[in-house]
């Protein structure tokens, strides 16, 4: 009895699919027949037909020829059936033409897709706006009889005032992708205080006072490889070879800042890596004169919410070490040291 109930089941759920599918192609049919041959319809299908022909086709410069009726078509199409259509929102509380935006849409995805003029996807969302203006102006200088004409002063009203709306769209477009662009290039804007931009808004930041500096992780990274570069050119050296090689330390700035960059950023954002500047002062201790204090400093040159920049620095007492055993090995003696390095904590100025 299962079975029989399952069959008859089946039976009828695919006479009904079966009747469904009929009638779809049934009006399917009776659509392509009444397509009247200068209209939007018509378009779209020559459209698909230029699809299917560029499927078809090997060649590179035959498939872009072709390529560019089936964009054409699609495009006159799109806009010719979508030309009346209007939707009215609650949030602007008149209608709105939503074609002009559809077909701009599609026009910018041609043109990227054929490199022309549009090379990029941040280009494409930057002409969006403009294209739509313009496919949603170009109808009121068509006349009854395709007469091309003025509008009236109400019509060249609206066209400006358009074409200002999607201007400042466009600007906005272009405004963020400027900005992430420059946060790419310099990625150690971010940790600067955006409170007094009217542009930029950080979203979840605490708040911040301007009047302290802001704590760069960067800048903090560059002194520690300084740190570490200066231990490594010391090891080895003695009481009076270090007081030396300090003693020159000024003379070595622009090689020891280099050698710290190329330890940090290795071969990444060179336009940052121009904005800091390391430099490295030696002078007496005021406790002990036989003490040499070392001032480390890391400054930003590049745009900051200061006026004066911000710079982190950090201060080392180097002394001499006496009580050290004598070196049992080679490498012991290779890596023994005549001094001792201790630093405070980085201080933001």
């Amino acid at each position: 009895m299962n079975r029989l109930t399952q069959f008859l089941l089946n039976f009828v759920l695919l006479k009904r699919v079966g009747q469904i599918l009929r009638d779809w192609v049934q009006q399917v049919q009776t659509r392509l027949t009444n397509i009247k041959p200068f209209s939007w319809e018509a378009m779209l299908m020559l459209s698909l037909f230029s699809w299917f022909v560029y499927l078809l086709l090997r060649g590179f410069y035959a498939k872009k020829f072709v390529s560019v009726f089936a964009w054409v078509f699609l495009i006159i199409g799109s806009d010719w059936g979508l030309m009346k259509q209007q939707v009215k929102t609650w949030l602007i509380g008149f209608p709105f033409q939503y074609g002009p935006w559809i077909t701009a849409a599609i026009a910018s995805v041609a043109l990227l897709s054929n490199d022309f003029i549009v090379t990029s996807w941040q280009g494409a969302l930057i002409s969006w706006p403009i294209l739509a203006a313009i496919f949603a102006a170009y109808p009121r200088f068509i006349q009854p009889g395709f007469k091309f004409g003025l509008p009236g002063a109400e019509g060249r009203q609206d066209i400006v005032l358009l074409f200002l709306i999607s201007g400042l769209f466009s600007s906005w477009f272009q405004f963020h992708f400027l900005i992430q662009d420059l946060l790419g290039t310099y990625p150690s804007l971010l940790n600067d205080s955006f409170e007094r931009s009217i542009f930029v808004t950080r979203f979840n930041a605490p708040p911040s006072d301007p009047a302290v500096p802001p704590d760069s992780p960067k800048a903090r990274e560059l002194l520690i490889a300084t740190e570490a570069n200066i231990r490594q050119n010391l090891t080895g050296k003695d009481w009076i070879a270090t007081q030396q090689w300090l003693s020159r330390i000024k003379t070595l700035d622009p090689d020891l800042g280099s050698q710290v960059m190329a330890s940090v950023y290795g071969d990444r954002l060179s336009r940052e890596q121009r904005l800091w500047q390391i430099s490295a002062d030696v002078g007496m201790n005021a406790a002990n004169n036989a003490n040499l204090d070392l001032i480390l400093t890391v400054r930003w040159l590049g745009a900051s919410s200061r006026p004066g920049g911000y710079q982190l620095r950090q201060t080392c007492l180097v002394s001499q070490v006496t009580d050290q055993p004598p070196p049992q090995t080679f490498e012991q003696m290779q890596r023994q040291t005549g001094f001792l390095l201790t630093c405070q904590n980085p201080v933001a100025e």
